[in-house]
């Protein structure tokens, strides 16, 4: 509501419904950003549109300032194969703020530090997704990502790659 009010120009409105839709959520997800991120939108052009809106209604952020999750950024079997399988790569949870890191070697074995949990399993590639199992993590369920490229991420902050598992994106970069 908060978008579409905006649009309509009842700025007021709008404040309103984006204070109550983001009520109780913490600092790190009151951002266009993370928003960005919840939006199931193909077409930048219309995220460019509800970027605008949210930020007239008050919502954090730069008028580009989300990520450009577009088919031509998207990483296929060889290129995940050559830029992630045999290093390490550390992000953070959009959410939280948190750092994690992962470690995939060349034979399949990996493990993970989230936080000041750890773990251990195995990682692939299968139909053009980055696939880890973890021992315990996600009660030792299969979670594969599509990635993509970020043309506008650094290594500073943590989001060269945009990792998104269908619940969520995770921006994280190689550690060289």
């Amino acid at each position: 509501m908060a978008n579409l009010y905006a649009h309509v120009g009842r700025i007021q409105d709008a404040k309103e419904a984006l204070q109550k839709g983001t009520k109780g959520w913490p600092p790190t997800m009151k951002s266009l950003r993370f928003v960005s991120t919840l939006l199931p939108l193909k077409d930048l052009q219309i995220v460019d549109r509800f970027a605008e809106g949210y930020l007239q209604a008050g919502l954090p952020g730069d008028p580009s300032g989300y990520y450009k999750i577009a088919a031509e950024n998207r990483l296929i079997g060889d290129e995940i194969r050559e830029k992630l399988i045999g290093q390490q790569v550390t992000g953070y949870t959009m959410a939280t703020g948190k750092p994690w890191h992962i470690l995939r070697k060349e034979d399949g074995t990996a493990s993970i530090q989230d936080g000041e949990k750890k773990d251990s399993g195995k990682s692939w590639i299968e139909d053009d997704l980055l696939c880890d199992q973890w021992d315990t993590f996600y009660e030792g369920l299969k979670d594969c990502w599509v990635i993509y490229r970020n043309p506008e991420g650094t290594p500073e902050r943590k989001d060269e790659y945009l990792g998104t598992p269908g619940y969520g994106v995770y921006p994280f970069s190689v550690i060289e």
